[in-house]
């Protein structure tokens, strides 16, 4: 049941050192998200997707698909972990009458702080037109539908992934549009994607203002394109035939931007010279599902399904710009969970992340993780 979903960018705004070597990354449980035998009690949720996000207090916010406070046909949970590995439910998306879900069900994408200092969320579906819905929490636990999905004529306004722009507003795609949401609930469409743009994956904005983002041609090829926010648009690359963009796009401190497709990692240019860096062995992670650049310089990424183990449990690697790998480590079942889903770097300069699958509990099911990997690394400057 685990939603390995398209990832949104995780940007970390920061004046990056020269690369240098770091330590053999050390991978840890922080919190295993658990249910009873019979699965009829999973209090704190199931099923963690994604990246969590860390406010300034420290304590990192994040989301489970399913259920949630004892109820196993709740519909997910938002929660609130400090580093220590102290869980809190900060609110359970709950079924109303004849089963339907009023607030949302199935959350689905990271949690995002907005301006205000609120975070803002998606649920994949529920809400009015069962379509999912646009929220706002508190980080003390104060929820409120901001927009149900699918509300305005023929479905123009259709559910997708967000993230922040610089101007406050929070910017999504879905598999059609690029669009628009205020943190008032305002939709509004910026561009609509024909046949030859693909189906858009992920977003970013970059450093000029505009917005690069990853998509599909087929589920075989993948595009790399640009749109500024007054939605003129630009095809950037396409790639190979049989060579589809797997993770997010970052855009790192020489300007260019990194993401990873299922031939490697690649480079492109904010113009569109586009180059191949790094093949991951299996080993390494075979396909890497999240980047970023942390504060060592290097650009770090997590593969779901990486490493050597049978299970193969997920990986997580660092490599340089120029595509040199300079360290890596698995992920084991048992003892961290597996099969990361997102990470970013902590304000302690150690990774924080999810894990979608098992974990180590006493007398329950572990049902994925919150996972914390220490690689001696400096705190972000951002």
């Amino acid at each position: 049941m685990t939603r390995a979903l398209g990832l949104v960018s995780c940007l970390v705004l920061a004046t990056f050192a020269l690369a240098q070597t770091p330590a053999t990354p050390a991978i840890s449980q922080l919190f295993a998200f658990s249910c009873n035998a019979t699965f009829t009690a999973c209090p704190d949720g199931m099923d963690p997707t994604l990246a969590p996000v860390q406010l300034s207090n420290g304590n990192l916010y994040g989301v489970t698909w399913w259920a949630g406070t004892d109820n196993a046909n709740a519909g997910g949970t938002d929660w609130q972990l400090t580093t220590s590995g102290q869980i809190s439910v900060l609110y359970t998306f709950q079924p109303g009458a004849g089963a339907k879900f009023p607030d949302g069900e199935n959350p689905v994408i990271s949690l995002t702080q907005g301006a205000d200092g609120n975070l803002y969320g998606v649920t994949e579906s529920g809400g009015t037109e069962n379509a999912g819905v646009f929220y706002k929490l508190t980080p003390s636990g104060s929820f409120e539908v901001l927009h149900n999905f699918c509300s305005l004529s023929n479905c123009q306004d259709g559910n997708g992934k967000l993230i922040l722009g610089s101007d406050g507003n929070f910017y999504g795609v879905n598999s059609g549009q690029i669009f628009r949401l205020t943190p008032q609930g305002v939709w509004s469409l910026i561009y609509t994607l024909a046949s030859g743009d693909g189906v858009a994956k992920t977003l970013i904005q970059g450093k000029d203002g505009n917005f690069y983002g990853t998509g599909e041609l087929g589920c075989e090829q993948g595009t790399l394109f640009k749109v500024t926010p007054a939605g003129v648009f630009t095809l950037l690359h396409t790639n190979d035939a049989i060579d589809p963009i797997i993770s997010n796009l970052v855009q790192a401190s020489d300007g260019n931007f990194y993401g990873a497709a299922s031939a490697g990692v690649f480079r492109i240019t904010p113009s569109g010279t586009f180059k191949t860096i790094h093949v991951l062995t299996q080993a390494q992670g075979g396909e890497a599902n999240q980047l970023l650049q942390a504060s060592d310089g290097n650009l770090w990424g997590i593969s779901t399904n990486g490493g050597i183990a049978p299970d193969r449990p997920g990986t997580i690697f660092a490599l340089t710009l120029e595509g040199k790998i300079v360290t890596g480590a698995e992920f084991n079942c048992t003892t961290t969970g597996c099969n990361p889903l997102g990470f970013i770097q902590g304000q302690d300069g150690s990774f924080y992340g999810t894990a979608g699958a098992a974990g180590s509990v006493t007398g329950r099911n572990a049902m994925g993780t919150v996972f914390k990997v220490d690689a001696g690394l400096p705190a972000p400057t951002r």
